[in-house]
């Protein structure tokens, strides 16, 4: 990884922590899916759908806000799912749906190991 792409990262990760974000990493397409529709349900409201010509084939994206909070959820076919916001609400709805919430941004994982 050339050094740019390293000082990037390196900052995305940097304001992850200092946001005091979490996520819900690895969320199985169907379970994603229902996830998200019972977000929706509960009154988050989505403000944005990515739509590029690979929508939901390779990527997929929503935001959602509910009381001035926001999440950001990501699905591509690799991965699957992940919803990433502040720690306190990323850690209820991991309570509540019974999954494994991180402290790690979603892409760090794909850095290589030293």
């Amino acid at each position: 990884m050339n050094l740019l792409a390293r000082l990037l990262r390196s900052g995305a990760k940097l304001r992850f922590k200092a946001l005091r974000l979490a996520t819900i990493k690895h969320i199985p397409t169907g379970k994603f899916n229902t996830l998200l529709e019972s977000l929706i349900r509960s009154g988050w409201k989505r403000t944005y759908i990515y739509d590029g010509m690979d929508a939901w084939i390779d990527y997929g994206q929503v935001k959602l806000k509910k009381d001035g909070v926001r999440l950001n959820c990501e699905w591509d076919n690799w991965n699957e799912g992940s919803i990433e916001g502040p720690a306190s609400d990323i850690q209820e709805i991991g309570e509540r749906y019974g999954l494994r919430v991180s402290g790690e941004w979603r892409w760090s994982e794909s850095d290589p190991k030293p």
